[in-house]
């Protein structure tokens, strides 16, 4: 993750079917975030990597859209509509149930890891017209996936 320059993993990109994931912001600090652990402003920076194991995600009416990337899409990028501020029902590594509220970046980048283990990715959720204008660049993605040894 970190060598790709990601700021989120997620289990099922790695082949590993469990919902885990992780998030680390620190190298973002240009794009602000905000984090309540059980109601309190926290600094987030003291829970990077933060790891989470079987979320429930609740989202706000308020959305933007903002450009996303994903590890599984090199060098593609697109707007995607996501809610501002998030609730997050989580289990920490230790087993302990947690509850994190999330604002900016991280309300986001939450919900990409999220959808990951939903089995959704970020060009599921882009509009008609943001995919149509990505639809090149996702088909030099597939052809160059063809011609890697193993693949299919």
């Amino acid at each position: 993750m970190h060598e790709s320059e990601g700021i989120g993993l997620a289990a099922p990109q790695v082949g590993v079917s469990l919902q885990i994931a992780v998030i680390d912001l620190r190298k973002v600090p240009k794009r602000p975030s905000t984090m309540e652990l059980f109601g309190k402003p926290v600094d987030w920076r003291i829970y990077m990597p933060l790891f989470f194991c079987n979320p429930v995600i609740t989202l706000t009416r308020k959305r933007e859209d903002a450009d996303e990337g994903c590890l599984s899409f090199p060098g593609i990028t697109g707007d995607i509509r996501r809610s501002l501020r998030i609730q997050m029902d989580y289990l920490d590594l230790q087993g302990r149930p947690m509850t994190l509220t999330a604002g900016g970046l991280l309300a986001r980048a939450l919900q990409h890891e999220v959808d990951h283990l939903l089995g959704i990715l970020f060009i599921d959720r882009m509009t008609p017209d943001v995919r149509r204008s990505i639809a090149p660049a996702l088909d030099q993605l597939l052809q160059s996936n063809k011609t890697m040894p193993g693949a299919r």
